[in-house]
């Protein structure tokens, strides 16, 4: 029982000092975020401010503003990203289908027509698009809707969307 009462004090210096060291490391390693850290404290901007610096996500609250609550769109994705459960959470309620990059142009054209989609989604990702998507960048049916961020929109006019076969 003496050598703990001995003991005892440099037990708490020490745990006091590993204290202190740990206290001037965060102060080091976040010292240059803290004016933006207070600014976003004041201002009641903490929660969303992790959010607000992802480009994907502000490009899907773009696509949010543009593509009607009624409407549906086709997201051209490829499913291992992950990308696509959080492009479908954030555009909720519209209607989602999604199809891989590689798709063909004739199954594109042919889900377009038969869901009615009027928006197609394209992720734009490491791989190179598709050929289903290559035929729908130079139809007539698609116009690109010029939309900064990560990925491509076109609106689609189903009713000069005609017949094409592989």
């Amino acid at each position: 029982m003496t050598r703990l009462r001995k003991c005892w004090p440099w037990l708490m210096r020490l745990l006091l000092c590993l204290w202190g060291l740990q206290i001037i490391w965060l102060v080091w390693y976040f010292g240059p975020d803290g004016p933006d850290l207070a600014l976003r404290v004041t201002r009641d901007q903490v929660g969303p401010a992790v959010r607000q610096e992802d480009p994907f996500y502000c490009w899907l609250t773009t696509l949010a503003t543009i593509i009607p609550p009624g409407a549906t769109y086709i997201f051209i994705d490829d499913y291992a990203a992950g990308k696509e459960i959080e492009a479908r959470y954030h555009l909720i309620p519209r209607r989602h289908i999604l199809l891989r990059p590689e798709v063909p142009p004739s199954f594109l054209f042919q889900a377009l027509r038969q869901e009615r989609a009027s928006f197609l989604v394209i992720r734009s990702g490491d791989q190179p698009l598709g050929p289903g998507v290559q035929a729908a960048a130079n139809s007539p049916a698609f116009r690109r809707i010029e939309v900064p961020g990560t990925g491509t929109v076109f609106r689609v006019d189903p009713s000069r969307l005609g017949g094409f076969y592989d």
